[in-house]
């Protein structure tokens, strides 16, 4: 807490355009636990994973504008009765009240709520894919020791999984309500006996909305949002957007983008160098990634590294390859050459990413031995295996070669047009030209790149800052 208070001590912050990181983090962790707990953890293979990350996404939204309200209603006491900034040892003891009652207090009922909610929207899931067999939803008494008198009203409706009375009312919707709600083949409540209640058995501010289908513990109802100070919903997508989202491919979940955000950092730590903004294909290239091609034949034969620092260029790391010194076993990128996906990390399995294979042979039943395809059915299904827009990584074996082989770039673009090409010289690879000097019995193995995480562990001898 007290450097979060420097912080905004600090003439560098300004608290209506930033969000103090130190509070947005143990307030982001908090919700996520809940969600951990309430919700229970998933992996990739779960059906509701997505799902489960969306969560993690808005809890992420409702912990920046909450921040967004302490930090504020902490500053505006900077200033003493006389205009004067007060000492912070004097502002930090004044604006403890605050701090201790939002961020400890006020942060332990959002938790146990979150709990509640995420837990709520686990069973609501699992309500909407069972519903064929249990319909009706039934409305259980609280468990609570102490039952408040909002909700008793409801106990015992049975209504289907369906109905719009659930989009009125609901289980979770007053604060810390512990009245379950269960799926039951029961018989409906009649349509005469549907309880609508009162004001007092109205949805409270901030848990208006069902989490089993908006993926919000807090909706935008609650008085964080609602009634935001001047600035904080530009300040919440600044913030968001700046620390688990730039340059960050899309289709990434938060966890995912948050462990993009995090192999930036490293990858920046072990080349010694900082990102710089996304480079254009002409930017990028003309013979920069490699440019002592000329030099020695170690940067002739290394397109096992040039494909990887044309990719990095990309992104806005200004690199160049490493020379291949095929003698040396230890030299990363002689030892790329047998497993080029080496230097990449799939983000949603932690995994190298999985080649994968247009062309090659099939078994001829009529012949009884395998056949290599046609150059058209391998071309038809490396444009299948590459139909998203992407930059992919193509290594082949040559014709009239027995084991030596290449690998070059592909970017497929969002209209279906292609374009290939080879950072190694430098040069765009027509397909009618490629597919002469492949050998088709083996077709071409790829695998998307752009998606990928950099593997922090080697890139340092597979590229370094260019020399330019």
């Amino acid at each position: 807490m007290r450097q979060a208070l420097k912080n905004i001590y600090s003439k560098s912050f300004h608290p209506m355009t930033d969000i103090e990181e130190n509070l947005f983090n143990e307030t982001w962790k908090a919700m996520n636990e809940a969600t951990d707990k309430g919700f229970g953890i998933r992996q990739p293979v779960d059906p509701d994973y997505d799902f489960y990350q969306e969560l993690k996404h808005n809890n992420a939204v409702f912990s920046a504008f909450k921040v967004h309200r302490a930090q504020n209603d902490m500053a505006a006491q900077l200033l003493d009765s006389e205009g004067k900034l007060k000492p912070f040892e004097q502002w930090s003891k004044e604006v403890q009240p605050i701090a201790t009652h939002q961020m400890e207090h006020w942060l332990k009922t959002e938790y146990d709520t979150a709990v509640i909610r995420a837990h709520q929207a686990a069973d609501w899931r699992q309500f909407e894919r069972e519903k064929d067999i249990l319909p009706n939803l039934k409305w259980l008494p609280s468990t609570s020791i102490h039952p408040g008198a909002d909700h008793k009203i409801f106990w015992g409706t049975v209504l289907p999984v369906d109905h719009p009375f659930w989009k009125s009312h609901r289980p979770g919707d007053r604060w810390n309500c512990k009245c379950p709600l269960t799926s039951t083949d029961e018989p409906c409540t009649p349509m005469d006996g549907i309880p609508e209640g009162g004001d007092d058995d109205k949805p409270a501010d901030g848990l208006k909305g069902n989490p089993g289908q908006t993926g919000e513990l807090f909706d935008k109802s609650h008085p964080y949002v609602e009634h935001a100070y001047d600035g904080a919903e530009e300040a919440v997508n600044k913030f968001l957007e700046t620390s688990i989202g730039t340059n960050v491919p899309a289709g990434l979940n938060v966890h995912e983008q948050r462990k993009w955000i995090e192999n930036v950092h490293r990858t920046e730590e072990k080349l010694k160098l900082e990102q710089g903004k996304l480079m254009t294909f002409e930017e990028a290239n003309g013979m920069k990634g490699n440019p002592h091609y000329k030099e020695d034949v170690g940067y002739r034969e290394n397109c096992q590294s040039c494909v990887v620092a044309n990719e990095l260029r990309r992104r806005g790391y200004n690199v160049e390859a490493q020379i291949r010194i095929k003698s040396d076993s230890r030299n990363i990128p002689q030892q790329l050459s047998s497993k080029t996906e080496w230097a990449w990390i799939d983000p949603k399995t932690g995994e190298r990413p999985k080649k994968l294979t247009a062309g090659g042979q099939y078994w001829d039943r009529n012949l009884h031995k395998e056949k290599a395809k046609s150059a058209a059915e391998m071309k038809k299904e490396f444009d299948e295996l590459t139909k998203e827009a992407g930059r992919y990584h193509l290594s082949f074996n040559w014709k009239g070669r027995s084991i030596e082989g290449h690998i070059i770039t592909a970017e497929r673009f969002g209209n279906g047009g292609l374009r290939l090409y080879d950072p190694q010289i430098g040069k765009i690879v027509e397909w009618k030209d490629l597919k002469k000097n492949i050998r088709t019995e083996y077709g071409i193995r790829l695998y998307r790149v752009d998606n990928m995480l950099i593997n922090e562990d080697i890139i340092g001898g597979i590229v370094r800052e260019a020399s330019e």
